[in-house]
């Protein structure tokens, strides 16, 4: 599975659609763990009804992903185990693996739970959250007296 590395100290650079999505300021202050994570890259799009979540899961089968809302939040999982086992006369050789990441957003308050689509095509997931009908984002028209 290939898949974007982070490493200590370097600190992905969020646009500000990012930061309206998980409803909190991104600073520089944030931790990362002193291991090497694996994470899938995510493009998120703020739509006029939807917001578009793309993930990147090359060669990862779409039975092995798990989309969960929970807590008000977008959860996008995946966990796969192998085993590989060769025989000859004179030798044994085992091969395990095991693959896994999470990814989770917290979903802003125009977004709607109930209406969450996705897909899967060419390596690319693709989530559709729509928003609240008749919701406003907090923008607010004063009129000059």
């Amino acid at each position: 599975m290939k898949l974007f590395k982070w490493k200590s100290g370097l600190k992905p650079k969020f646009p500000n659609v990012i930061e309206k999505f998980f409803g909190k300021k991104i600073t520089d202050e944030a931790s990362w763990d002193e291991d090497v994570s694996l994470v899938p890259s995510v493009n998120i799009a703020d739509k006029d009804k939807t917001f578009e979540v793309n993930v990147a899961l090359p060669g990862v089968d779409k039975k092995d992903v798990n989309i969960e809302i929970r807590d008000n939040c977008l959860v996008i999982s995946s966990e796969k185990t192998y085993e590989n086992e060769e025989k000859d006369e004179n030798w044994v050789r085992r091969e395990y693996g095991y693959a896994s990441f999470q990814r989770m957003f917290e979903l802003p308050e125009s977004a709607d739970p109930d209406k969450v689509k996705a897909k899967m095509k060419n390596g690319v997931l693709s989530i559709t959250v729509g928003k609240k009908e008749g919701y406003e984002t907090g923008k607010k028209k004063i009129a000059i007296q």
